[in-house]
């Protein structure tokens, strides 16, 4: 594989050390996670990952991009991560600036309502393409996929997600309640390390144990 982009190789080696940081209660959550991961692997060699909040717009996208950037980091492949929504908004422009900053490059392919994103991780890799979509839309799995609920309204109105084969509760704070400071990008990079870190965990025990 191709190396990371050096801006965002630098980034997750200085969120690793954050993962000491992490409560002993959410370890637990995202040890879960590992596991279901491995167990995918095991059965299919792959395993699928869609992370879901309300408006697919900020932590959802967030954690695709995370997720699908860091088993290139470890250096091991047949992850594939997705997003969705239970509604239907746009890609949020502050969290497009927060993953600029942490390393990533996106290019906003149009058109202006629900742009879609191409967004890069490293050199002759396929973009992750991100816009906002309902977690049912294509080209999201409809079976054999880790749900992962990334915000506790969606989680609440989602106790059951269809054909997916497990389903973890991974709720983080969002971002939005910062749109109208002075300093939005703080708040998004604030959320961008939490989420970097904790998947960087996860993965870890994954290529630990694979």
């Amino acid at each position: 594989m191709s190396p990371l982009f050096q801006p965002l190789k630098t980034y997750l080696d200085s969120k690793l050390s954050l993962i000491d940081k992490i409560s002993k209660e959410r370890k637990a959550v995202l040890s879960s996670l590992a596991d279901f991961i491995l167990q995918s692997f095991e059965t299919k060699q792959k395993a699928n990952l869609v992370f879901i909040c309300t408006h697919n717009s900020r932590r959802s996208q967030i954690a695709q991009a995370f997720a699908a950037s860091i088993p290139h980091y470890f250096d091991f492949p047949g992850i594939k991560s997705f997003s969705g929504g239970t509604s239907i908004t746009e890609l949020h422009p502050n969290a497009v600036h927060a993953l600029e900053n942490c390393g990533f490059r996106l290019e906003n392919q149009g058109p202006p309502r629900n742009p879609k994103y191409s967004i890069w991780w490293a050199d002759g890799i396929p973009a992750l393409i991100a816009y906002s979509k309902k977690f049912q839309d294509a080209p999201n799995p409809v079976s054999e996929f880790i749900a992962v609920m990334v915000c506790s309204q969606a989680d609440e109105s989602c106790p059951y997600v269809p054909g997916a084969e497990a389903r973890i509760s991974l709720p983080f704070e969002d971002p939005k309640v910062a749109d109208d400071s002075e300093n939005p990008l703080e708040k998004y990079l604030q959320t961008c390390d939490l989420i970097a870190s904790e998947l960087l965990y996860t993965f870890r025990e994954v290529k630990q144990k694979l």
